[in-house]
């Protein structure tokens, strides 16, 4: 994927956090497509290649998530339709649900990219010091396999030191910034170090 479609579904993630005023992690994501009048339904296959799909019924959108995933894939699948819903896909693309591969075709990955990053906002894990797989996979209720693709890209993110450098980013930083506070007193008197 092109960086300025990496850019746009990233930055959609940040304006969409603070439009709706999340100001803590896990997200409620089915809250906050129900805030946007997008409902989510639950469907039952025993067909594992498509955890979910959105459609417009009726003038409006919907997401329809597989009930036999686990509520973490559950949650990250319907961010995915949510990205896609946002970003203009539906009815324009062939759209198929499932973990994020690297070999996903650029439009899953715009919808990878908004779900992780509305999921698990840098800016905020940064701040937690939230580093590997399993932090990530706690503190945003995300599957261990999502998790991991946001804890490597995390890691560069770590490395390069690039922090707070859009005003969008910092916008979700400040909104957060009591989430973040909690977290970390939270963390201090139990005794345990990091996140």
């Amino acid at each position: 994927m092109n960086y300025r479609k990496y850019k746009e579904s990233r930055n959609l993630a940040w304006r969409i956090l603070i439009g709706e005023g999340v100001t803590k992690l896990p997200v409620d994501i089915v809250q906050l497509c129900r805030n946007m009048g997008i409902r989510v339904q639950y469907f039952s296959s025993s067909v594992d290649d498509n955890d979910g799909y959105c459609i417009i019924l009726f003038g409006r959108p919907r997401i329809f998530v597989r009930k036999e995933c686990s509520p973490e894939r559950q949650r990250f699948t319907i961010a995915h339709e949510l990205g896609h819903i946002l970003l203009g896909h539906v009815g324009h693309y062939n759209l198929v649900n499932r973990e994020p591969n690297a070999k996903d075709n650029p439009i899953e990955q715009e919808a990878n990219v908004f779900a992780s990053r509305i999921l698990a906002p840098a800016c905020v894990l940064w701040a937690l010091d939230a580093r590997t797989p399993e932090q990530i996979a706690q503190i945003c209720r995300i599957s261990h396999q999502a998790a991991s693709f946001r804890a490597q890209r995390m890691a560069i993110l770590f490395e390069r030191d690039r922090f707070l450098t859009s005003s969008i980013e910092r916008q979700v930083y400040e909104q957060f910034s009591s989430f973040i506070e909690e977290e970390r007193q939270r963390h201090r008197f139990s005794g345990t170090s990091g996140i």
